[in-house]
């Protein structure tokens, strides 16, 4: 009797096992058959932890998430967030522009790969590579902030124009 106790829940074990493997492997849907653009805007989220206070206020933020595509060697605009941005690159290469201690640095990003934009007056860009890029972005902005991006006019020292 024990035995078959043993193994039934050693056969449970397993098959919820198996169900979380699965779970985690979850195929993606194509970028080719997404709409760029935004997904959802201004989601509130009302239970942010103390650990993201410099972003929330009374616990509270907003998400955006978006679909961006590029064209071969397109870039963005100098810009900045007023909060962090969760990205990841779903198709071609993208290479994020930004500049430390007066010097540009550039890193580029394959399919699978992905960062985050640390936001808060950080300025910086992104470059599409030869084949275009698509990414996704989920920024988390302070409640109410008027937009997602705020472009600037000139690059940062060290990166030029």
């Amino acid at each position: 009797m024990r035995l078959k106790r043993m193994l039934a829940a050693v056969g449970v074990l397993v098959l919820g096992s198996g169900g979380v493997a699965v779970a985690t492997h979850v195929t993606p849907v194509p970028s080719t058959t997404v709409p760029t653009g935004f997904f959802s805007t201004h989601t509130k989220i009302n239970n942010v932890p103390r650990e993201v206070s410099r972003l929330a206020r009374r616990g509270r933020m907003d998400v955006f998430t978006q679909h961006a595509r590029l064209t071969a060697n397109q870039a963005t605009a100098w810009h900045t967030h007023p909060g962090p941005g969760i990205v990841s690159v779903v198709a071609g290469a993208l290479t994020y522009e930004d500049a430390q201690g007066g010097r540009c640095r550039k890193k580029t990003y394959k399919p699978g790969q992905g960062f985050v934009d640390r936001g808060f007056g950080y300025v910086h860009r992104a470059v599409a590579g030869p084949e275009g890029a698509d990414f996704y972005v989920t920024y988390l902005t302070p409640r109410r902030a008027p937009t997602q991006t705020i472009d600037v006019n000139d690059p940062p020292e060290g990166c030029t124009p």
